[in-house]
């Protein structure tokens, strides 16, 4: 085995490459399915090792459960998880990189914010707790993406409802990211 992963491991060999480095990258619209994927691969870097795990963003999705399936699993690890944005984080994905401990964007970056969706469907008693449990869960998630920007509930909501987008120098002053890299 030369790396953290053994040969035969079905991944393409770049990406097994930049696992070796402790480089996960998600990118496009995030399913339940990847989100499961990445926390696991996430969680194999942290068993594997003491020294951080860096998340390259370019990644949407609208879903509560992708969100937090996420935000939970960097929750729990020991290890740091640094984040850096080379193009655009959008809708959830911006609470996942909220969470992460050192957190980058590229200097033509962008983060665009937006309450997240759910379908309901069944008999009228089930979705008025469907409506209620998202209810709970959107104000779970305007408060730690609160918490994680500093800035106030109030705001953080408003900007959601807005669809409020942020150039690189904008997500730096709102305290979404500690850094702006590149040209």
């Amino acid at each position: 085995m030369t790396g953290l992963f053994p040969s035969e491991d079905p991944r393409p060999s770049a990406e097994r490459a930049l696992l070796d480095r402790r480089i996960v990258l998600l990118s496009g619209t995030i399913d339940h399915q990847r989100a499961s994927e990445t926390a696991a691969t996430i969680m194999t870097l942290d068993a594997l090792g003491d020294d951080p795990v860096e998340l390259r963003l370019n990644a949407e999705s609208d879903s509560l459960d992708v969100a937090f399936a996420l935000i939970d699993t960097i929750d729990v690890l020991a290890v740091q998880v640094n984040a850096t944005v080379a193009s655009t984080v959008g809708g959830t994905m911006a609470g996942v990189l909220a969470v992460c401990s050192h957190r980058r964007i590229g200097a033509l970056g962008r983060i665009h914010f937006r309450e997240p969706t759910a379908d309901f469907s069944g008999p009228a008693t089930d979705l008025q707790r469907q409506a209620t449990d998202l209810e709970t869960r959107v104000l779970q998630y305007v408060r730690r993406l609160a918490e994680a920007t500093r800035q106030p509930f109030e705001h953080v909501e408003a900007d959601l409802r807005l669809g409020r987008h942020l150039s690189a120098e904008t997500a730096l002053g709102y305290g979404i990211v500690d850094e702006i890299v590149g040209p």
